[in-house]
């Protein structure tokens, strides 16, 4: 498995003292975006729910725009772990829907995150943040492509390479339209999504 990248710090934590310091400033930006929102975010308020000096944020981090990048490779190392899970359980059982299966634990992980969904919808995404972010991505299309190598033996290792990166594609923009109609994920949205995955998936790997 390759390893994870982590994002750039001032001082990357080296002792579990300094580990545990970090995750506890994570923890509260997390805790900042649930419960007030994207637009209290901010350095001071991080400290502040950390109950930790403002000075002590700025031994690991820039500004708010590097908490939140750091913030965002948790969420979406979460959501890798999920994806993978399904893999996993798919090349022991396979799922009656493997698109929509996927497509449901990631609406289920964003619900389970609204920290998540803060930062991701309120303002806070920027390229810097997608870039940061787009390993975990890649590590979900890797996963999909296991599930789909169970539903599609016969398929080429390039069309299940291609067709895993357009859902993962495809995907994206169908959460983000979805959460953003409603902060539950609209149901009917990430409905036609499974309908326009499987259609896909079938058409483009049954062919190859």
């Amino acid at each position: 498995m390759t390893p994870r990248p982590d994002p750039p710090l001032r001082n990357p934590p080296t002792q579990a003292r300094s580990r545990a310091r970090l995750r506890l400033v994570l923890d509260a930006a997390d805790e900042v975006l649930t419960s007030e929102g994207a637009e209290a975010f901010s350095t001071t308020r991080v400290a502040e729910a950390a109950g930790i000096p403002v000075g002590s944020i700025y031994r690991f981090f820039d500004d708010k725009q590097s908490i939140a990048e750091a913030l965002a490779v948790r969420y979406w190392r979460d959501f890798d772990d999920l994806v993978a899970g399904i893999a996993e359980a798919d090349e022991r059982e396979p799922l009656a829907d493997p698109a929509g299966a996927v497509l449901d634990i990631l609406a289920s992980g964003f619900r389970a995150r609204p920290g998540f969904l803060a930062l991701w919808y309120g303002g806070l995404r920027t390229e810097r943040v997608r870039d940061s972010t787009r390993h975990a991505r890649t590590a979900i299309a890797a996963s999909i492509e296991r599930i789909l190598a169970v539903h599609w033996p016969q398929a080429s290792d390039h069309a299940r390479t291609t067709a895993a990166a357009m859902v993962v594609l495809a995907g994206d923009g169908l959460l983000r339209e979805a959460f953003r109609r409603d902060r539950d994920g609209d149901s009917r949205v990430l409905g036609e999504g499974k309908l326009m995955l499987d259609a896909y998936l079938d058409a483009r790997l049954e062919a190859s």
